[in-house]
């Protein structure tokens, strides 16, 4: 039996998996088509098939209850690793703020930390990225929405996935 998890290239972090028996591992489309659907509340944003991958993984029967509270570990010139990481928490949801999406870590990570992050906008996804510099904390994401509640998908390298509801003033 195998678990395969599908995960965001940039972050590793995991967006959903499937069990499947004697099966080799699938082409992302064919377990997402286009893109995978992210709801929450009344949005639907849409991640797009080609910012993902599929990791045939250990079985770990919790990635289906919370898939994004776990990673694939990627380690420079070799293939991921066959058990999901559980990862931490990030403590704070992100905040729009003058200049964009305000991403925020609970201290200064030890390397550069890759964000990625889907914005409902109207009936649309905005796809935005960026990188936390190992000597700061936060970074604010280039993204302009109208004023109202958006619905974000929160990915950070090492962290778990958040799927929040974030208000623009």
């Amino acid at each position: 039996m195998s678990v395969f998890a599908v995960y965001e290239t940039s972050t590793g972090v995991v967006v959903g998996a499937v069990k499947a028996i004697d099966v080799p591992v699938p082409a992302v489309d064919a377990l997402v088509g286009a893109a995978l659907p992210v709801r929450s509340g009344a949005a639907t944003m849409s991640l797009p098939a080609r910012e993902l991958a599929v990791h045939e993984a250990d079985d770990q029967p919790e990635v289906f209850a919370d898939p994004l509270a776990y990673g694939v570990t990627r380690l420079p010139d070799q293939p991921p690793k066959p058990a999901l990481a559980k990862l931490a928490e990030l403590p704070d949801p992100p905040a729009f703020d003058g200049t964009g999406l305000l991403v925020a870590l609970p201290g200064n990570p030890a390397q550069d930390t890759t964000v990625f992050a889907l914005v409902s906008e109207g009936p649309g996804t905005l796809l935005v990225t960026g990188t936390i510099a190992k000597d700061t904390d936060h970074v604010s994401l280039p993204v302009t929405v109208s004023a109202g509640p958006h619905a974000v998908l929160l990915l950070v390298a090492g962290w778990a996935g958040r799927l929040d509801e974030v208000e623009k003033q």
